[in-house]
Parts: structure tokens; sequence; C-alpha cells
């Protein structure tokens, strides 16, 4: 029998509805498969508090590991894990990344195919090639992606998932419209299970990827890949900026992550018009050369 392993870790539950998609054309194919929920040992609180959801930068930003629960699986080796994980400050979310660092995590993924399914705002990219390298240096290699992203415009859904977040709400208003990824996006995730399974029972991964980019897995856009880069510069200048002043529990660096929390979210408002018009003209002046990046960047 073929087996695929799940890990992934969701903290809002909205991953785990697109992995549940994606996942039931395997069972019904006649794959076993077995799902990994990575938990760190403190959970993180949801919804967050200001304070709280701010002091997570440094540790996102430059992929510190938490204390994981113990975990196991019930087999040593699988044909395919299925990866999943969500967005953090332009990184893996943290439970992830630091099950990627983590030595049973590599033991895990040695020498196995890795399929990642993300679930994010709208910026993933970057992230995406942090958790190809992670994966490389556990011993697996990821042969695809499925990249599901909040079609909200960038402005709007900086609300909808400021609103999420920190008061747990995401319905629509007479204003604005639900937050997260749409509910039949979720539930159309199930039109690329069938693909996997094919390449799962068939045993040959190699045009996975190629496979699933044709019904739509993945999709980038040159101007918010601009954005993108010239954020994780940012991020990683502040992140420095508070660590500087002490590790995650330390009431030293609290000072700086609340400056943080004040200037993050004005800055995307302030800014956000002017850098959605100059990433614009830069990337009809880069059309070229950043389509062939956009390319390259969906190949595996």
């Amino acid at each position: 029998m073929k087996r695929v392993l799940i890990v992934s870790y969701s903290q809002t539950g909205q991953l785990h509805r697109i992995i549940d998609s994606l996942a039931a054309p395997l069972t019904e194919a006649g794959i076993e498969v077995e799902h990994l929920v990575i938990e760190p040992e403190v959970a993180y609180p949801f919804p967050w508090g200001r304070v709280t959801f701010f002091n997570e930068f440094p540790e996102s930003v430059f992929n510190i590991p938490t204390e994981l629960k113990p975990f196991g699986t019930a087999h040593q080796r699988y044909d395919l894990i299925i990866l999943g994980y969500t967005v953090w400050y332009l990184n893996p979310s943290i439970p992830i990344s630091s099950f990627l660092q983590s030595t049973q995590g590599a033991d895990i993924l040695k020498d196995t195919p890795v399929l990642t399914v993300i679930g994010a705002r709208n910026m993933w990219v970057l992230a995406q090639q942090k958790v190809r390298s992670m994966v490389a240096r556990c011993g697996g290699h990821v042969v695809a992606n499925i990249a599901l992203v909040d079609r909200n415009p960038n402005l709007v859904s900086i609300i909808t998932v400021i609103r999420w977040m920190f008061w747990g709400r995401r319905d629509a208003t007479t204003i604005l419209p639900k937050g997260g990824i749409l509910d039949e996006d979720i539930r159309d995730a199930a039109r690329f299970g069938p693909v996997v399974a094919q390449a799962v029972l068939q045993g040959d991964l190699s045009r996975l990827n190629e496979s699933l980019l044709a019904k739509g897995s993945a999709t980038i856009s040159p101007s918010l890949l601009i954005l993108e880069q010239r954020a994780t510069k940012l991020f990683a200048m502040y992140g420095r900026f508070i660590i500087s002043k002490g590790g995650h529990d330390d009431p030293a660096r609290l000072g700086r992550v609340n400056l943080l929390s004040v200037l993050l979210p004005i800055g995307a408002f302030i800014l956000s018009p002017i850098t959605t018009l100059s990433t614009a003209i830069v990337s009809l002046l880069r059309k070229r050369s950043l389509q062939a990046e956009c390319k390259e960047l969906l190949r595996y």
C-alpha cells in the first residue's frame, strides 16, 4: 500500500481545511494517509494580543525554533510527505520552522519527496525558498508546491487579517469582505488530490509540479515579488533591532516590540499605495527579467 504523511501546523484551522480538501481524493484512491499535527510546547494564543503577536517577529524572521511537544509517526518511510504551512512575517510559521530544524523532523524527511502546501495572505515566495532549503538540509526534496492565497486587494486583506488575528472575526461586514482564503478556493483544493494520488500510485513524482501548475496550483505576481523582496530586507533590519535587546522572554525588548506594533501597520497603510505604484513601474521596466524569475521560482 502507498503511504502519504501530512505534516502541518494551523493556528486558525484554515490550513487544515485546505489539507483535508486535498487529501480526501488520496484516501478515496486507496492511499494510506497519516496526519502529523505539530504542536508547540507553549501554545500560541488565538486571537492574539497585540504585544504577543509582534513579539514573535524576530523569531519568525530569523527562523529561531521553539520547543515542540513530542511527536512521532506510525511508519518509518512514506512515498510522499505533504508539508502544510502558513506564513508568519514572510517566513514559515515558527512551529513548522522548528520541525524542519529538529533532529526528529530530519529523520522523517530524509530521502523522501515532499509536496508543500501553503495557505497565505498573499506573499509566500521567499518563505518557500527557505522551506526548500530546510527540507534539503534534512535530506528530503521538495518536488512540487501548492499555494492558496487571500484574493482580496492588498490593503483590504491587511485590514481583514488584523481583524481576524486580533479579534477572531473573519466574517464579512457591510464594508469589508470575509477575511482569509475564499471558502470556494479551499473546497476547490480537492482538484489537486487526484493529480497527487495518480503520481503516488504510479511511483513517479517527476512531473507532479508540472501537472499541478496546469491545474493552477501556484502563481507569482511580479509586483508582489518585488514588494516581498524589499520587505524581507526591512524585516531583517528591524528584527536585529529588536533581538539586540534580548531574547524572546526578555522584557528589555518590549519597548522596541511596541514600537514595531505601531510602525508596521501605519507603514503598511501609508506606504502601501506608494510602494504599489513604484513596484508596478519597476515590474513594467523589468517585465521580461521578472517573468523569467517568476517562472524559475515555480520550477521544481
